[in-house]
């Protein structure tokens, strides 16, 4: 008992040095550009958002208007290896339920940087798996940055953090590379590759969950009638008023240690519920709609019309919205624009309320569609 104490008090230190310890001032000055007022650095924001939903906008509608056009069953195949790569090719359930920022820009880009750069035939002693261990390392360095009170510093976290995004992409760009399943994408259950992949998810919404939790605490800083000298220490159950120190102002609220907590323990628990839902209704769709009737008949015409109905659409279209990795895109806008703890407020409860739900309503639109194609 004494040792498992002392093991629990030792990593419990050790997190709180790596989190409380400013990330490095080095990036931090790379990126700051002093020459844009702020209005200037809000517009070139405001631009880039712009263009980037209108991008989503128009590929939804060149996606959704070829899904209308094909087979899932069919157009699921594997590619040929001289083929080249496009978001509206060998459209599958789990790529149709992806979120617009991985099925638009993320898979992309690791499909070109591997079709052009040969990376995967080139540098084989490269694995899925070493790719997992290095975004499991990115994870770890960007939820340093989340935890720092300097805004830009959080920025560069989210930064971190998409590139961890990316790597997670790439390592299954490679193996279905390697494994000869190229513009397959499909999830391999039982290979030890993706319980790996899954286990580093895991661990890289809990670096995020850190990161933001550590923020907090460095966010309000409690005090009885004044500031406390080290700026960090919360009392464990008693709220208190505290000042929030903030970039252009500061404001009185009340908060304590175990609210905070419970604030972060709500959003990782929201983000695991939508993750989790996700993956059961992307296999649950694609045993249904990819399944491959042995010849042509009235099952296989039912399954296309099935599919291609509007409760399919908009079941599709709001897991999109609502899946894992979503909810981790939203969070990670809000940090970039400051917005975490009013984030941290309500969107957790609308998240883990909307992916139930949302699941409950799959699991019972899917059992009707079983039952009238007989699988």
């Amino acid at each position: 008992m004494l040792q498992r104490s002392v093991k629990y008090v030792c990593s419990d230190y050790i997190f709180a040095v790596w989190y409380n310890t400013p990330p490095p001032s080095c990036p931090r000055r790379l990126f700051e550009v002093p020459c844009l007022s702020c209005l200037a650095r809000r517009s070139v924001c405001v631009a880039i958002a712009a263009f980037v939903l209108t991008y989503f906008f128009i590929m939804d509608i060149l996606l959704f208007k070829r899904f209308a056009q094909i087979q899932l069953s069919q157009d699921s195949s594997v590619g040929r290896e001289d083929e080249d790569y496009s978001p509206l090719t060998h459209l599958s359930v789990k790529g149709l339920l992806n979120d617009h920022t991985s099925q638009f820009i993320i898979v992309p880009s690791t499909e070109y940087f591997d079709s052009i750069l040969g990376f995967s035939s080139r540098l084989r002693f490269i694995t899925p798996d070493v790719i997992s261990y290095s975004h499991l390392l990115c994870g770890f360095i960007a939820g340093k940055f989340l935890a720092s009170n300097h805004l830009l510093d959080r920025r560069i976290g989210v930064m971190l953090y998409e590139f961890r995004t990316w790597l997670d992409s790439l390592d299954g760009t490679v193996y279905r590379a390697q494994a000869g399943l190229r513009l397959k994408y499909h999830s391999n259950h039982s290979s030890s590759g993706y319980f790996i992949d899954s286990i580093f998810d895991s661990f890289g919404g809990f670096f995020l969950c850190l990161g933001i939790f550590y923020y907090l605490k460095k966010r309000f800083v409690v005090g009885q009638g004044k500031l406390q000298a080290n700026g960090y220490k919360l009392h464990s159950n008693i709220p208190v008023a505290v000042e929030t120190l903030d970039n252009d102002h500061t404001t009185t609220e009340s908060c304590s240690k175990r609210y905070l907590l419970w604030k972060t323990f709500l959003f990782g628990l929201s983000l695991a519920v939508a993750g989790k839902c996700w993956d059961l209704a992307v296999d649950d769709f694609t045993n249904v709609y990819e399944y491959q009737f042995k010849k042509e008949s009235s099952f296989s015409t039912m399954q296309t019309e099935y599919s291609h109905s509007l409760v399919t659409l908009v079941i599709f279209y709001l897991w999109r919205l609502c899946g894992g990795q979503s909810v981790l895109n939203y969070v990670l806008i809000a940090i970039f624009l400051d917005k975490t703890w009013q984030f941290l407020q309500y969107m957790p409860y609308v998240f883990l309320g909307a992916s139930s739900l949302l699941y409950i309503a799959t699991c019972i639109y899917l059992f009707q569609v079983s039952s009238a194609l007989h699988l």
